[in-house]
Order: C-alpha cells, then sequence, then structure tokens
C-alpha cells in the first residue's frame, strides 16, 4: 500500500515540487494550500506523514499541528514543519511540542524524500513494539487451542485469537471475554469454530482490540434507538451505561425484556422477561470484577448489549404462529426457544466458548442417530435455531423430536455440571415458564424427567 502524504503549503509551487517527488505506487499525496481545507478530510484520508508550512495566511502551521495532535486518531502521524523563518527558538518550541522534524525553506527535494523514508521506517518499528505490547504469540501445545480459549474468557479479552496451521487462518474475536464472531481464510466447507478447537499444531496470535472511544460513542447511539431503562450509578466509579428496554409480540401476547448493569460489588447483568407487569423469568451474569473505571465502559456497555439481544433473539424466534400438534407435528421452533432458554441460564459458568462447543459436539454426535435433531443448529451465541432451510416446515417434526432434544439437553446438562456448576438442579419449569403449557403440552418435562432418571440409573449401575 502506498503511504499518504499530507502537504499543507499556501505556496503552490512548492505542493507541486513534493507531489512530483513523492510518486506512486511508493507514495500517494494529498495536497492542500489552505489548513482549513486540510482539516475536515484527514480522518478520511488516514495520513501516515504530514509537512505542513509554519507561516500561512489563514490558518498557521502551529495552529494546524496542535488541533491534529488533539486528534486521537491523529496523534501519532509523524509531522513535518517547513519555514523560510530560521528562528532556533521557535524550531526549538515546534519540536518540543511534538514535531518530528523541521526543514528550512529552500530545502533539497532529496533530503525531503530522505528524511520522509527515515521517519516511516521508525513509525512502522515502533508501531509494530506497540502492535507487540498488546499481543501474546507461540506454538501451539499438545493440548491444542482450548487453553488459549479459556485463557481468552477468563482473562475478559476484547480482541481476536487467531490460529494459522496448514494453509488456513482461523479465528475467534471475543468482546469482554465472550465470544463474538469466527472466521477462517481461505473459505472452506464445516465450521470454522470446529475446525479451530481441533487444531493440534501451528503457531497462534492473541491481540487485545485498544479501547476506542468513538466506538463507544457509536455503541451509545445504536442502543438509544430503543427506550432506555434508567441509568445505575456504580458503587465506586462513574455511571453504569442505560439499560435496554425492548417490547415485543410473543404468539398474540405482549412481553416486556429489560437488561440493566449494576456493581453489588462485582459487575452484574441482569435481563428480566415480564408478561402483563408480572415478571416470567429473571436471568443474571456476574463477571469478577467492577467495571466501574471510565475504561470499562465499552466492556460493560457490551455486556448489557449482547445479554439483552440474545434474550431478544430468543424469543424473536416465537413470534410466528404454533403449528396443532395434532395436526401437524411438533413445533419445533419451541424447543429451539426451551433449549436457548437453559442455555442463558449456564453459559456464565461454562463460558461463552464452551457452550457453544459443548452444545455442538453433543449435537454432532447424536444426530447421526437421531436425524431428527438436525433441523437445529448452534449459532456463534450459544442459542439453538432452526436450520434455515428447515423453517418452512418447522410445525412438522415427528413427536419423537421431543425426547430427541431431551437428550440433547440432559447430556449438555451433564457436561455443564461436571465443570463445577448446578446445572442438573436447574428448575426447568421456572427457567421455560413463559412457554409453560405449550412444552407441557408435548410431553418435554415428562420426557427430560425420563432422560435424567436413565442416567441416573445407568450410573447406579456403573
Amino acid at each position: 500500500m502506498p503511504k499518504k502524504i499530507v502537504v499543507v503549503d499556501d505556496e503552490p509551487a512548492v505542493c507541486g515540487m513534493i507531489e512530483s517527488a513523492l510518486q506512486p505506487p511508493e507514495f500517494e499525496v494529498h495536497t492542500f494550500v489552505d489548513a482549513r481545507d486540510a482539516l475536515p478530510k484527514l480522518r478520511d484520508i488516514a495520513p501516515d506523514l504530514i509537512i505542513c508550512d509554519v507561516l500561512m495566511p489563514t490558518t498557521d502551521g502551529p495552529a494546524f499541528f496542535r488541533t491534529v495532535k488533539r486528534s486521537r486518531e491523529l496523534e501519532h502521524v509523524p509531522f513535518f514543519f517547513l519555514s523560510a523563518l530560521e528562528s532556533p527558538d521557535e524550531i526549538v518550541a515546534l519540536l518540543e511540542e511534538g514535531a518530528d522534524d523541521f526543514l528550512s525553506k529552500p530545502f533539497e527535494v532529496r533530503r525531503l524524500v530522505a528524511k520522509i523514508r527515515a521517519t516511516l521506517r521508525m513509525s512502522e518499528r515502533l508501531g509494530s513494539l506497540e502492535r507487540r505490547r498488546d499481543s501474546l504469540a507461540g506454538k501451539l501445545g499438545s493440548r491444542g487451542v482450548l487453553p488459549l480459549v479459556k485463557f481468552c474468557e477468563e482473562s475478559r479479552l476484547t480482541g481476536r485469537l487467531q490460529v494459522e496451521s496448514r494453509g488456513y487462518t482461523r479465528w475467534i474475536e471475543f468482546r469482554g471475554g465472550e465470544l463474538v464472531q469466527t472466521g477462517q481464510e481461505p473459505e472452506s466447507e464445516g465450521d470454522p469454530l470446529d475446525a479451530l478447537l481441533a487444531e493440534r499444531t501451528g503457531s497462534y496470535v492473541i491481540e487485545q482490540q485498544r479501547l476506542n472511544a468513538d466506538a463507544l460513542r457509536q455503541a451509545e447511539r445504536t442502543s438509544s434507538q430503543e427506550p432506555q431503562a434508567p441509568k445505575v450509578q456504580a458503587s465506586n466509579g462513574p455511571i453504569v451505561p442505560g439499560g435496554r428496554l425492548s417490547g415485543l409480540e410473543v404468539r398474540g401476547e405482549t412481553i416486556q425484556v429489560q437488561t440493566e448493569g449494576d456493581n453489588r460489588p462485582n459487575f452484574t447483568v441482569t435481563t428480566v422477561v415480564s408478561r402483563g407487569g408480572c415478571v416470567q423469568r429473571k436471568i443474571e451474569a456476574t463477571w469478577e470484577h467492577p467495571l466501574n473505571r471510565t475504561a470499562d465502559a465499552q466492556d460493560a456497555r457490551a455486556h448489557i448489549d449482547r445479554q439483552h439481544q440474545r434474550v431478544v433473539a430468543t424469543f424473536r424466534c416465537l413470534t410466528d404462529g404454533v403449528a396443532e400438534p395434532s395436526a401437524k407435528g411438533v413445533d419445533v421452533s419451541l424447543l429451539a426457544w426451551a433449549l436457548s432458554s437453559v442455555v442463558e441460564e449456564v453459559r456464565h459458568d461454562l463460558g461463552s466458548v464452551m457452550t457453544v462447543v459443548t452444545l455442538r459436539r453433543i449435537h454432532h454426535r447424536q444426530s447421526r442417530e437421531r436425524p431428527t435433531l438436525n433441523v437445529f443448529r448452534v449459532l456463534d451465541d450459544g442459542r439453538v435455531a432452526v436450520a434455515a432451510s428447515d423453517a418452512e416446515g418447522a410445525g412438522g417434526a415427528p413427536a419423537s423430536v421431543v425426547n430427541d432434544v431431551a437428550g440433547w439437553l440432559a447430556a449438555f446438562l451433564d457436561v455443564a455440571e461436571s465443570v463445577g456448576g448446578t446445572a442438573q438442579a436447574l428448575p426447568l419449569r421456572q427457567v421455560t415458564k413463559m412457554m409453560e403449557s405449550e412444552l407441557e403440552a408435548i410431553d418435554f418435562y415428562d420426557a427430560v424427567a425420563a432422560v435424567h432418571a436413565d442416567i441416573k440409573a445407568r450410573s447406579s449401575a456403573s
């Protein structure tokens, strides 16, 4: 990529001379005769270096320089001054303020080009050191990728875990320790997360994303599109970001989903689902730390948004009409909702990635013997959904799907229990209270109880 150079000088001849000397493909030059024209375009240009005259008739060079250095996006861009004046005091003052170099007019073009190249090389080296400071790299060990995933979750990473192996680059993106996206290059069949977790050789990089004030402002603007719940004052710091409030029509009834954050003293996100003014469900997730520093605001906002969006998305899968079980079979969207509701209760103890991995592995294993499970898929956020290809016929699954889903659910809770949770004691009817009568009608609770009883019997026999 060419290095982008911005030149600001009220003498068009100087601009033209520099532009002639800095030719593509090595350089891309943007010239301005007035600093007022340059300022609003700098962010779009994203320059690698700025060259500016000191004395100009409207905005002078030092004023332009100070404005640039106040910008978070531009403060690290190297800055050269040009001037016909040779006052040592003025030169020293500008260099002490952060200017990178100073050339007196008239100057030798070859010298200017050499200084630009040297400064850009130094800037790249410093940038590389900064990037390495925010990353960890190494070779995969005998246990593969899973220990790295657990480290990212426990460290509340906002960034990316990337693995290169056998010609593929695969990655997981985290926000506050939760999985938000996976991908791979080049594209291939199969799920990138499953392929990533199967790797035992290759190299990895864990990169931490820097805090971005603009991204935080954008998140606040986005969340303000829905009604905001009252803001909650943190116990030892700034105000916790405002909550989320959504209203949904679910099968002829209006429900409200409200999510808020609080420190008690650790940061806790609470989602309350209400119908007809009565609370039907309460979901809480607590982190190990009070996110009460200004620097934590982006993570706190993200935790609130993600939990709210997951719960809302889970209910949206129920907004379509219910097929009559006696006429068309079992409504699998109802079973997908029940699974997602249970997953939401245990995902915080199990971890976001382990939740997805466990659900998918059990699903892959059991769907070989139970084909009805093939109508489901596990999303990257851990929700269970009806596969798009089966969405139109989702109301016509055979009754055996209830027992198959019960087996999948029981196996998942068994794994969750094995990592030290209390999944087996989960109050299933309370968690699925919103759709209790519909689930009762298809014998869902009886099926889960029968599977649990069978697991206990086999465990006692062994």
